[in-house]
């Protein structure tokens, strides 16, 4: 079971990593919860696709890399970098055309092949240094 719940998890991250918006959209339950929602966006399903909508529009070239997975039972945790270009807007931000890499830690809880619960924490005051939107 940990094995086909990881495989759920890393269809996510290679939909998000070809902008593959129809996988995107339907690995998660439609009951889903975003325990660590971003500021502005509801913590369900559709909150999620509005997330990840936005990402993709302000970092096209938007791509994740898992570095380390660890399964058991039904829950999932990718330890992992994400990097991209800003050449939309972000959050209210005009493109900046910067590059950004931060690290990041997410786990989802899996049932039935769809992602039940989403909880991440990532380096977001770096991403936002790299971008030029806070100081360093």
């Amino acid at each position: 079971m940990p094995e086909q719940n990881k495989a759920v998890f890393q269809n996510m991250m290679s939909a998000l990593n070809s902008k593959d918006l129809t996988t995107l959209e339907s690995v998660g339950a439609d009951d889903f919860v975003d325990n660590d929602a971003m500021p502005g966006m509801a913590a369900d399903r559709e909150g999620m696709i509005n997330m990840m909508h936005m990402f993709l529009g302000a970092f096209p070239d938007l791509n994740i890399t898992v570095n380390h997975w660890v399964a058991e039972g039904d829950l999932v945790l990718g330890a992992m970098t994400t990097s991209g270009t800003q050449t939309g807007e972000f959050m209210g931000m005009p493109p900046s055309g910067k590059q950004f890499s931060m690290s990041g830690m997410h786990m989802v809880q899996v049932a039935n092949g769809k992602i039940m619960e989403h909880w991440g924490v990532g380096d977001h005051m770096s991403m936002m240094q790299q971008l030029g939107i806070a100081p360093e």
